[in-house]
C-alpha cells in the first residue's frame, strides 16, 4: 500500500505542471517598455478652478489658472500647470533631518509658480482627470507650456523625444518656486527629492517608499489594466 502512493503523487505533480500557467510570458510582459509620442496641441489647453492633487508625500492646490495636457495613444502623461498655487512636501521619519538640512525646516510648504508633472494615464483619469476643465485653446498659454516641456521632458521617463509611461502611482513633480527655486520630486516605489540650487538631495539612492513597499508585487497586475 505504501508503494502505490508514489505513482499517484507523480501523476499529481505532472497534472500540476500541465495546468500551471507559464511564468515567463507574464514576466516578459511586465518588463516590456514601450515608447510613445506626446501630443500637445491647443485642443489640450484649458482653464480651471480649485485644482488639487494629493500623493503619498506631495500635495498641491491651485485656485485658478491654465493647464496644458500632453497626451499619448494611451492617455495623458504630461500635466503642465501655469496658474501657480501652494504645495506641501513631507517625508518618512528616516530622512526628516536631511530634509531640514536641504530646505531649512520640515515639512515644506510654499508657493509655486509653475508645475511640470509626469503621471500614468490611469492615475490621471482617477485624480486630476476628474476635475472640471474648460477648453480655451489659448495659443499663448500653449507656447509657454511647450517651452516648459522642452526644458523638463528629458529629465524623466523618456527615450529620446518619446515618452515612457510612469508606473501606476508613480509621479514626477517639477515645481518652480520663488523661495526655493526649482524643486524636483519623484514618488513611486522609490522616493527622490532634490533642490536644484543650491543643490541638495533628501533621499539616498534607491530609497524605498514605505507607502508603496509592496508595489513590486502589485504593479504588474495594475499596469496590465493601466488604461480603462
Amino acid at each position: 500500500m505504501m508503494h502505490s502512493a508514489f505513482p499517484s503523487l507523480q501523476l499529481s505533480l505532472i497534472i500540476c505542471a500541465i495546468l500551471m500557467p507559464p511564468l515567463a510570458p507574464a514576466q516578459d510582459a511586465a518588463q516590456k517598455i514601450a515608447f510613445y509620442d506626446v501630443q500637445m496641441t491647443k485642443d489640450e489647453v484649458y482653464s480651471y478652478t480649485n485644482l488639487k492633487f494629493k500623493g503619498d508625500y506631495t500635495s498641491f492646490e491651485s485656485p485658478a489658472g491654465a493647464v496644458v495636457l500632453g497626451k499619448t495613444d494611451l492617455g495623458v502623461t504630461v500635466v503642465i500647470i501655469l496658474g501657480g498655487g501652494t504645495m506641501s512636501i513631507e517625508a518618512p521619519d528616516a530622512v526628516q533631518e536631511k530634509f531640514k538640512t536641504v530646505f531649512g525646516g520640515y515639512p515644506l510648504s510654499t508657493k509655486f509658480k509653475t508645475l511640470y508633472m509626469r503621471i500614468s494615464p490611469k492615475e490621471y483619469v482617477e485624480t486630476l482627470g476628474k476635475h472640471s476643465l474648460i477648453r480655451t485653446g489659448d495659443e499663448t498659454v500653449l507656447a509657454r507650456a511647450k517651452e516648459l516641456f522642452d526644458q523638463r521632458f528629458l529629465a524623466s521617463y523618456h527615450a529620446g523625444p518619446r515618452a515612457i509611461l510612469p508606473d501606476y502611482r508613480t509621479r514626477v513633480f517639477d515645481f518652480d518656486t520663488d523661495d526655493f527655486g526649482q524643486i524636483t520630486n519623484e514618488e513611486g516605489y522609490w522616493l527622490k527629492l532634490r533642490r536644484v540650487s543650491p543643490y541638495g538631495s533628501v533621499y539616498p539612492a534607491n530609497f524605498v517608499n514605505p507607502k508603496q513597499r509592496y508595489a513590486s508585487i502589485l504593479l504588474p497586475a495594475l499596469n496590465a489594466n493601466a488604461v480603462d
